[in-house]
């Protein structure tokens, strides 16, 4: 069976209810730009102008009960560890209610949720030597508690100018069933299991620790997302070459999982009525990218 070695993620794409409650806790709490804005979407990345995120604006949405199938948390990966301490510090600073923090080996991770209840990663790897083993197995995933103190000493000589050139949506989480996510994710598109804790399962491209991650953990998390409740709504995944994204096209294709073109993009909606776009790196930014490096989300 193919599989896929090297991809990142792109644009994902979340539904909010209301930008005025949103919005200055993306950008004043997260630290991201705005890049782009209209009546009903906004377009927000890094300070070196990168697109994340796109949020869309719709009043009706209600907030996801925890026992909803839904999006788990997204993760933003920071540069470096010293760039998660200035965060750390900033959001103290601010005040914002943290819900948890842990240290897993592979990665220093802080975790919140925005207005409508969407849960939050901010996290910075460790490098790859640390939890790469001889044979590419993954080393870490447990919970252990975070040296917040450390984070902050090491980033005592620093000031918070929003999110830093280099950040990338490092991975999704999903509330969703594994059971039906690991069939159509590893043995149809040809990710990598990484982790298989109790009815979880974490997948990667290549030997990164995880780009998306489903789990059935509480209750429910059974059947589709539904459209009635805030999260995400696509995703991008990002190939280095033509190649690579055709082999997935192929894979999908024969599974039976329709693959329709957009532009230069590819796009199928996965088991779980999520959107996913195929896209290939743009010539600019292939000059110098590490593909499921600790950088590359």
């Amino acid at each position: 069976m193919n599989t896929i070695e090297q991809l990142r993620l792109g644009v994902t794409e979340l539904h909010v209810s209301s930008f005025d409650r949103s919005l200055p806790f993306y950008t004043d709490i997260l630290g991201f730009s705005i890049l782009e804005k209209t009546d009903s979407t906004v377009t927000l990345g890094s300070n070196a102008k990168e697109p994340i995120l796109l949020l869309k604006e719709d009043a009706q949405l209600k907030e996801k009960p925890d026992h909803e199938p839904g999006l788990y948390h997204f993760a933003v990966l920071l540069p470096t560890r010293k760039n998660l301490g200035t965060w750390l510090a900033h959001v103290i600073k601010k005040g914002y209610p943290l819900i948890g923090a842990s240290d897993h080996l592979f990665s220093e991770a802080i975790y919140l949720s925005d207005p409508d209840g969407i849960g939050v990663e901010i996290y910075a790897d460790r490098p790859e030597s640390v939890w790469v083993g001889e044979h590419g197995e993954l080393k870490g995933g447990g919970n252990a508690p975070l040296d917040g103190d450390g984070l902050l000493k090491e980033a005592a000589d620093t000031t918070w100018e929003g999110l830093p050139a280099g950040t990338v949506m490092g991975h999704l989480h999903f509330h969703l069933n594994p059971e039906v996510a690991e069939p159509f994710y590893v043995n149809t598109l040809g990710f990598h299991i990484r982790m298989a804790p109790p009815a979880s399962v974490f997948i990667a491209a290549g030997v990164y620790h995880h780009h998306l991650a489903f789990n059935a953990w509480g209750r429910g998390r059974k059947g589709a997302i539904d459209p009635r409740f805030s999260g995400i709504r696509s995703y991008t995944l990002v190939f280095p070459e033509e190649a690579d994204r055709q082999s997935a096209i192929e894979r999908l294709t024969k599974a039976g999982t329709q693959v329709s073109t957009t532009g230069n993009s590819h796009e199928f909606v996965d088991p779980f009525g999520v959107l996913v776009r195929l896209e290939i790196e743009e010539t600019d930014k292939k000059e110098g990218a590490e593909y499921g490096q600790t950088h590359r989300g």
